[in-house]
C-alpha cells in the first residue's frame, strides 16, 4: 500500500499468533466471512485455506462461539490447551457443531 502499511491475510495471521484462542477466533471470524460471501462454503473450504483438518476447524468455531456468547468464556479462556477447553464443553453439555 502506498502509506507503507501492509496488508496481513488471515492465514499469514494465523501462522504468526500463538495461542490457541487467537486460533480458535480467527478460523471461526473467517469461516464466519466466507459463508456470509459465498453461500456454498463449507468447513471443508474452511480447512483448505488454513490446511487444517475439518475437524480442527469445527472444534475451533465451537470453542470460539461459547467464548463470545456465554457465561463461560472467561472460563475457556484460561484453559491451558484447546483440549481443556473442549473438555470443559463436554463437562458443561454444550452440544457440538452439525456438520
Amino acid at each position: 500500500m502506498a502509506d507503507g502499511s501492509e496488508v496481513v491475510t488471515f492465514k499469514q495471521k494465523y501462522k504468526e499468533i500463538t495461542t490457541w484462542q487467537e486460533k480458535a477466533v480467527l478460523i471461526s471470524l473467517y469461516h464466519t466471512a466466507m459463508c456470509m460471501k459465498y453461500k456454498a462454503w463449507t468447513l471443508q473450504d474452511t480447512a483448505a485455506h488454513f490446511e487444517v483438518s475439518i475437524g480442527l476447524v469445527s472444534e475451533n468455531i465451537r470453542i470460539a462461539k461459547h467464548i463470545d456468547s456465554t457465561e463461560d468464556g472467561p472460563k475457556l479462556m484460561k484453559c491451558e490447551t484447546r483440549e481443556k477447553a473442549l473438555k470443559y464443553l463436554e463437562k458443561r453439555k454444550y452440544p457440538r457443531l452439525e456438520m
